[in-house]
């Protein structure tokens, strides 16, 4: 019979096995124009205190948890709240598998071979499924989620390098508060006005067009793409409760 193998340390998962399936370095990240916070990789512009994180265009506390809750199962659950209001684009648990034990990906009805694509499979679902290669299903769903009434939740499968990746996100609703549309190179990174950005995006298609076109198109998109963000006030909160089961 396979059984669950998990090392989490401080509440954060390192690394865990399934059989023949091996995934880790699950953990949390989020954003604004300037800085990228992240549990299992390089931040940026990003300064930590324990549970305190101050980014370019906020201060945050985030509380995150990763446990296992039976032979088959793990939760994980974060809150970020503001301690001063500020911007973010988005808001991130982030769960990683190796691909080489996995046969397909499943998102939204769809299912998808890894093709090392690097397209962010974006819905506004709740729930996405990998099927190993011995047959084995792991569900991820997303449980429970608080937008503070500014963010709604979407689940992305992606195909990338070694691993399939799958998060679940809360991005901005609409009336957004900025809209950051950018181009980014080997060189430089390019962004325009706040007032161009805006009238880009309300033009006809604009906004069909440019929201997250690099993402959606996969890595051979120029890393052209126009980001939504909206403010959290001082004292409101995020929050995102993610399962996943393996069977």
């Amino acid at each position: 019979m396979k059984k669950l193998q998990t090392e989490i340390i401080n509440d954060r998962l390192v690394t865990g096995q399934y059989g023949n399936i091996r995934f880790g370095q699950w953990g949390f990240e989020c954003s604004d124009r300037q800085s990228f916070l992240t549990l299992t990789d390089q931040c940026r512009d990003a300064y930590q205190n324990g549970d305190y994180w101050q980014l370019a265009e906020g201060d945050w506390a985030l509380d995150y948890h990763a446990r296992q809750t039976d032979p088959h199962t793990l939760h994980i659950r974060a809150t970020l709240a503001a301690l001063r209001d500020g911007l973010l684009q988005d808001a991130v648990i982030r769960l990683v598998f190796d691909k080489s034990a996995i046969q397909t990906g499943e998102i939204a009805g769809r299912k998808f071979r890894h093709t090392n694509s690097d397209r962010y499979r974006l819905y506004p679902v709740h729930i996405a499924r990998l099927t190993g290669t011995d047959g084995t299903i792991i569900s991820v769903t997303l449980d429970r989620y608080d937008g503070a009434g500014r963010f709604t939740p979407y689940l992305y499968l992606r195909d990338s390098g070694d691993h399939w990746i799958i998060h679940a996100r809360l991005l901005p609703i609409d009336p957004v508060d900025h809209i950051w549309l950018r181009w980014a190179n080997r060189l430089f990174t390019w962004s325009a006005p706040d007032w161009l950005a805006r009238l880009i995006w309300k033009c006809p298609g604009g906004k069909a067009i440019f929201w997250r076109l690099r993402e959606r198109l996969g890595r051979h998109c120029p890393e052209i793409q126009a980001v939504p963000l909206n403010n959290l006030k001082s004292g409101q909160s995020l929050l995102l409760e993610v399962t996943c089961h393996f069977r």
